[in-house]
């Protein structure tokens, strides 16, 4: 029997030596890639800190010889290693095993030890993964992120389950259906344990670090919508968003819950409604967003620019894509910006929000952002599965590595107006978007010494009337 293993695990072995994981094609489903048609070339070093992991420095050919073989011979003692434990799994654990569960076991251990976005998809789990990419699934509507295997709620998507449960950021998941989440297999796996068929129901438990307590919900799974932009009120006769925040100074306000393939689309439209009614100046909300897709992050971020790098996105050994601005793209008028970010904010939205920054075509308002900068390839593992890897880092257009390394003091990005906000003031505020979202009036932002419910909104509102006075005042001064 050890030794059929160990000619599977070698043959194994020697595939995975030559398999070219790096510079191929994402697979069938890429998510988060850059758009097809970029190219790849060698570029400088990123910033002294900020370093990718890269190629060694070119040797001898009789010392690169000499380290090839070093390092082959330390692999194949490193695989019999595995064969010696799969053997022993085998053949002495209580209850017998298959190989293939052993196998999938390696594999799952292997991703789960480079970072919290690699992982392992299985054959069974493949279908519902690409509907969930192509975000047409159903299920309770939160996005996670594994923290040292524990499960954390990353965000939680406006008007679906566990947003009108209360879930929050940061809030953990630690029960599905009364089962603790390490008897539901690897963490990466729990949210196959909470999508299902619309109508069904799934109870959760989540732990609350803010209150170190723990709650159990019982949600109804639904149709996950793919509409990511949301105003600031909702007309009671028409139910539509309504996106005008301010009718005196003419401000405009667009909160994206996500970057999906139609989120372009929809901000060319109501950035079009908003031209029309004499729109002056606009907040773009990118609050609690835990990114989507990077071309449409791209493709917004390009409409408020009209030359220059938006995005550089960078792998081993120097291999990159850069994504630039076309200038008949370009919104007209150029409105003045704000943008306004957390904790919450990752990926996708930290690639618009740090072009933007850096362009000075908008000024961020709010607290550092998450410092998810990696970009993940689906490979297919020929109808085996598939593996979802990380292959790059997002860097802006400034040479600021946005993802977040261990012990790294930088990442994200710094707002230029910092404003924070207490934990108990978020929670009510996702409380009150449920309600406006509902048809209910919409949190007051401190007119007329009314109470302030969105500190961050009202502080973004603030400077951005300041920079239109700004403008307004050498038109003033020639007349």
């Amino acid at each position: 029997m050890r030794t059929c293993c160990l000619t599977v695990v070698l043959v194994f072995v020697s595939l995975l030596v030559s398999a070219p994981l790096f510079g191929g094609e994402g697979g069938p489903a890429a998510k988060e890639t850059a758009p097809a048609g970029s190219t790849q070339e060698v570029v400088p070093a990123a910033p002294k800190g900020q370093e990718p992991p890269a190629a060694e420095t070119p040797a001898s050919d009789s010392q690169a010889a000499g380290a090839a073989k070093d390092k082959q011979a330390e692999i194949y003692q490193s695989y019999e290693r595995l064969v010696r434990v799969m053997d022993l799994v085998e053949s002495r654990y209580v209850q017998p095993v298959e190989n293939r569960q052993l196998f999938e076991g390696a594999i799952k251990g292997i991703l789960g030890s480079l970072d919290p976005y690699s992982a392992y998809i299985p054959p069974t789990d493949y279908k519902e993964f690409m509907e969930e990419t192509e975000q047409q699934f159903s299920g309770i509507g939160i996005t996670i992120v594994v923290e040292k295997d524990r499960v954390k709620v990353q965000t939680t998507l406006e008007g679906m389950p566990a947003f009108r449960a209360g879930v929050q950021p940061g809030d953990y998941i630690v029960k599905v259906d009364d089962k603790p989440v390490e008897e539901l297999g690897p963490p990466e796996d729990i949210p196959t344990h909470l999508r299902g068929p619309v109508g069904t129901t799934v109870g959760v438990t989540f732990f609350r670090p803010s209150t170190s307590k723990e709650y159990t919900v019982s949600l109804v799974r639904e149709e996950i919508p793919i509409t990511t932009l949301r105003g600031y009120s909702v007309d009671p006769k028409t139910g539509k968003w309504q996106f005008m925040i301010d009718d005196k100074s003419r401000i405009g306000y667009v909160r994206i819950t996500k970057f999906a393939q139609n989120t372009a689309k929809e901000f060319d439209e109501t950035y079009r409604s908003l031209v029309d009614q004499g729109v002056k100046g606009l907040v773009v909300d990118l609050r609690y967003n835990p990114g989507g897709l990077l071309d449409t992050a791209v493709a917004i971020a390009d409409r408020f620019l009209d030359e220059g790098l938006i995005v550089r996105t960078q792998g081993r050994a120097g291999v990159f894509n850069e994504n630039y601005a076309k200038s008949n793209d370009t919104y007209k008028p150029a409105l003045a910006l704000v943008v306004v970010v957390n904790e919450w904010s990752a990926s996708a939205s930290e690639v618009l929000g740090g072009a933007l920054k850096d362009h000075s075509r908008a000024v961020l308002v709010g607290t550092r952002t998450f410092g998810k900068g990696s970009v993940q390839n689906i490979l297919d593992l020929d109808g085996e599965g598939a593996i979802k890897l990380t292959v790059a880092y997002y860097y802006t257009p400034s040479g600021r590595l946005v993802h977040r390394l261990p012990n790294a003091k930088e990442w994200g990005l710094d707002p230029d107006v910092r404003q924070p906000m207490a934990t108990d003031a978020q929670i009510k505020l996702r409380e009150k978007w449920s309600d406006v979202a509902g048809g209910q009036a919409p949190a007051l932002l401190g007119e007329s010494g009314a109470q302030i419910v969105d500190i961050q909104l009202a502080r973004g509102l603030d400077v951005l009337r300041g920079m239109l006075l700004a403008r307004e005042a050498p038109a003033a001064a020639g007349n």
